[in-house]
């Protein structure tokens, strides 16, 4: 069976909730217990299938993170650990009274961590990391990714208007803003280009409720794209509108 990922799983997994009233002088008490302790029943029927909603963010956040505008990198494991450059430090995740999805980053050695309020950013590569406790306020990238500006030649030709096979539209602007016109109705977002320390360029589209990402290969004459989810065999091509 696959593992489940058990209720609360921090409202689609890094869609997140947006920071709470950040204007306090003291952190929001942590909700964190409570949150995992509502899904010990479904725990104790799957077993080991299950995970707990802290644990689901801890394992989004386990990955390596440059800090944006400086030379830092987190490196953050699925245990807890990690590092911080050279330097060790241990994480907790979890979610407060304010709505917040958290992340609490000590460093060895130290006997306070610091505390912030966890949500992405525009890209769906990024987050935000915003200081519950007072501290300074962080941006993170994943580290294997470098974004494209979209004037760049590998990203420019994807500016326009498409269409794909079963009739939706799909208009990425030059700012960065997607619209998505299908029969159900329109969908309005953001979009970026990435591409990855192997040179796999990807487009990432961003709307509620999640993120779509694909590896993607624009034609020679720019008339077509054909995209691939990660992972996956199915290829979807748009046609220049």
């Amino acid at each position: 069976m696959k593992r489940l990922v058990v209720a609360l799983l921090l409202a689609s997994t890094l869609c997140m909730t947006g920071c709470g009233d950040t204007k306090k002088t003291e952190p929001a008490a942590s909700t964190t217990e409570e949150v995992d302790k509502a899904s010990s029943t479904m725990k104790e029927q799957l077993g080991d299938n299950a995970v707990l909603p802290s644990d689901s963010v801890k394992r989004v956040m386990a990955k390596q993170w440059k800090v944006i505008g400086t030379d830092t990198v987190y490196d953050l494991k699925e245990d807890g650990t990690g590092t911080k450059d050279d330097a060790g430090l241990t994480f907790e995740c979890g979610f407060d009274e304010d709505n917040n999805i958290t992340i609490k980053i000590t460093m060895d050695g130290e006997e306070e961590g610091k505390l912030y309020a966890v949500t992405t950013d525009d890209t769906g590569y990024g987050i935000v990391l915003k200081s519950l406790d007072g501290g300074k306020d962080m941006k993170f990238l994943q580290a294997d990714t470098e974004l494209l500006d979209l004037t760049d030649d590998r990203a420019k030709g994807l500016i326009g208007k498409w269409t794909d096979n079963s009739g939706n539209e799909y208009k990425l602007k030059k700012d960065g803003k997607l619209v998505i016109k299908s029969s159900s109705g329109e969908t309005k977002g953001t979009y970026c280009v990435a591409e990855n320390t192997d040179g796999t360029l990807r487009l990432n589209l961003v709307i509620s409720g999640g993120t779509l990402e694909y590896v993607y290969t624009l034609s020679d004459d720019g008339s077509t794209v054909e995209l691939c989810s990660p992972g996956t065999d199915t290829v979807h091509k748009w046609t220049k509108a």
